[in-house]
């Protein structure tokens, strides 16, 4: 998933997208400290377009753009490509004992999808997996709390979830699945070998399908009459105990 895929950065591109029809970009992004006529006209165009506008700074820009120069400004499509069905058959042919997978099943906040990206990419996760037919998506919002984690990691859309649970399977990856009615506090459990934590959605958590082909189910552990987290917390918290088991291993 390159750059160019998902934003259009600099003046040209950006006013471009705004000007086509319909218009491409979704949400600008823009270097607050930047003040000059040229950025003033292209956010007025964009506002005229019913683009939303986000003041940033030049490393959230930095990290949205990547190695592409943006010229203080991006704009983000409505919902950036992700991998497919093939590319992630490709992918898991190189699955080792080191391999971490986070499956999001149907999260509907894009900015938990983009905190757990972000997150993901901090503890050493290789690949996002997440259903194309559940869940908000990579939207503007999502990549933009995610900042550069998507260069980081790979992100897969892909249909037939419980064919995709099964392949991961059988790739030797152990499908671990989290929430409350967990039957393994996360500390006691072995998270090293190849491992996909899974985290379900806000209001209903991980959907049945996705239960069934979970090996093992965990919590987190919390005080007396406070049992639920925010779906990205969970997760950062499950990540890093993983990350935090397997680097007092050591390499295997």
């Amino acid at each position: 998933m390159s750059t160019q895929s998902q934003s259009l950065c600099g003046f040209h591109a950006v006013e471009s997208g705004l000007r086509a029809d319909p218009v491409r970009v979704a949400e600008i992004v823009h270097d607050g400290a930047r003040k000059d006529q040229r950025v003033n006209q292209l956010l007025a165009l964009a506002r005229a377009r019913g683009v939303r506008v986000v003041r940033g700074d030049t490393l959230m820009l930095d990290r949205l753009a990547g190695d592409v120069r943006h010229q203080g400004i991006l704009g983000l499509l409505a919902r950036a490509p992700t991998l497919g069905q093939s590319e992630l058959n490709e992918w898991l042919s190189g699955v080792t004992q080191q391999t971490v997978v986070l499956l999001l099943d149907g999260l509907e906040d894009p900015r938990n999808i983009g905190a757990c990206i972000r997150t993901g990419a901090a503890a050493g996760v290789e690949a996002i997996i997440m259903p194309s037919n559940t869940g908000a998506g990579l939207t503007p919002a999502a990549m933009r709390v995610a900042e550069g984690g998507v260069h980081h990691l790979k992100i897969f859309e892909v249909g037939n979830w419980g064919q995709i649970l099964l392949k991961l399977k059988k790739t030797g990856i152990w499908l671990i699945g989290t929430g409350e009615e967990g039957q393994d506090v996360v500390f006691d459990f072995d998270l090293s070998g190849p491992v996909a934590l899974v985290v379900g959605s806000e209001s209903a958590g991980m959907r049945p399908l996705t239960r069934k082909h979970c090996d093992a189910t965990v919590h987190i552990p919390t005080v007396a009459g406070f049992s639920s987290l925010n779906v990205s917390v969970a997760a950062g918290v499950m990540l890093f105990e993983m990350l935090r088991q397997r680097q007092l291993k050591g390499p295997n």
